[in-house]
C-alpha cells in the first residue's frame, strides 16, 4: 500500500523586493501630483521654497479665485463637448468597420488590415502640416466638431481593428438567426452584435475619452478664437500669463482642476475596465 500520511503543503517564500519595487513605483506615479497640490496651495511668495511642503501654510484661495475665471468654465465646456463628439464618432465609425471587415471575405480583410497596421506605424505629427493646410482651406478651422471629426478619424484605424478582433469571436450564426427574423444589417449590429461589445465599448470610450481631454495640439494649431479654447489650451495660457513664477501657484491650481474630471471618471469606471479586460480575455 502506498502510503498516505498527510503531508503539509510548503509555503512559497515570499519575495521580498516585489512589494518593495510596487512601493517605488506608486511613489514614482504619485509624487508629481503631490508636488503639483503643493505647488498649488503656497502663497505667491513662497514659490521659491521648497515644492516638498509647505513654510507659510495653505492657501486655498488660489483654487477659488480660479473657479472665478469664467476661463475654466468656458474650457470645461468646450473640451466636453469634444471629447463627446469624439467619443461618439470614433465608437461608432469604428465598431461599424470592424464588424464589416470581420463578416466580410478574407482577401479583403487581409488586405485592410494590413493596411491599418501601416497607418498605425506611421506618426500623427508627420501629417500635422497638411492636415493644418486642409482644414483652413476647407474653413474647418475654430470649430470643436471638425476637430472632432479629425481626431476620431485618426483613431479608427486602430480602434476599428480591435473591434475587428473581438467580433471575430462572436459566432455568424447570430447574424444568420437575426436575417431569418427579417433583421437588416444595422439592425443586426446595433441591437445584436454591439450590445455583447458592451465591456469593450466602455473601454474604448474611456480611452478616447482621456485622449480627446487632454490632446494638445490639434487644439493649439486649429482652435485660435479663445471662446474655443479647451482645458488643456486654459492651462497653457494660465502658466504662460506675465512668465516667470509670479503665477506658478495660480496655473497649478488651474491645472490641478483641470486634470480632475479625467481621474474622477477614471476611478469610477474602473470596475468596467477591469470587467472588458476579463471578457476580451475569456473571449479570445
Amino acid at each position: 500500500m502506498k502510503n498516505t500520511e498527510f503531508k503539509p503543503k510548503k509555503h512559497k517564500k515570499v519575495r521580498w523586493w516585489i512589494p518593495v519595487i510596487c512601493i517605488v513605483i506608486f511613489f514614482m506615479y504619485i509624487w508629481p501630483f503631490y508636488e503639483l497640490i503643493i505647488m498649488s496651495i503656497k502663497d505667491i511668495t513662497d514659490i521659491s521654497s521648497s515644492k516638498m511642503w509647505l513654510s507659510q501654510g495653505a492657501h486655498w484661495e488660489n483654487y477659488l479665485a480660479v473657479i472665478k475665471k469664467s476661463d475654466i468654465w468656458i474650457g470645461f465646456k468646450n473640451s466636453i463637448i469634444y471629447t463627446g463628439a469624439t467619443i461618439f464618432l470614433e465608437i461608432t465609425f469604428a465598431s461599424m468597420a470592424g464588424y464589416s471587415l470581420s463578416r466580410g471575405s478574407k482577401k479583403t480583410t487581409r488586405t485592410v488590415r494590413a493596411v491599418q497596421m501601416a497607418l498605425l506605424m506611421v506618426p500623427g505629427i508627420i501629417t500635422l502640416v497638411g492636415t493644418y493646410s486642409l482644414m483652413v482651406n476647407l474653413g474647418l478651422t475654430n470649430s470643436l466638431l471638425a476637430l472632432a471629426f479629425l481626431t476620431a478619424a485618426g483613431g479608427i484605424p486602430g480602434c476599428s481593428f480591435i473591434y475587428m478582433n473581438f467580433i471575430n469571436s462572436i459566432p455568424r450564426q447570430l447574424d444568420e438567426a437575426a436575417r431569418i427574423d427579417g433583421a437588416g444589417l444595422f439592425t443586426t449590429f446595433f441591437r445584436v452584435i454591439l450590445p455583447q461589445l458592451t465591456p469593450l465599448t466602455v473601454t474604448r470610450a474611456i480611452m478616447i475619452g482621456i485622449g480627446a481631454w487632454n490632446n494638445y495640439l490639434l487644439p493649439l494649431y486649429l482652435l485660435n478664437d479663445s471662446r474655443k479654447r479647451t482645458i488643456i489650451l486654459v492651462i497653457r495660457s494660465a502658466f504662460s500669463i506675465n512668465g516667470g513664477d509670479r503665477d506658478i501657484a495660480m496655473a497649478c491650481a488651474t491645472c490641478t482642476i483641470g486634470i480632475l474630471p479625467v481621474i474622477v471618471v477614471y476611478l469610477l469606471l474602473q470596475k468596467k475596465i477591469i470587467a472588458s479586460q476579463i471578457g476580451s480575455s475569456v473571449k479570445g
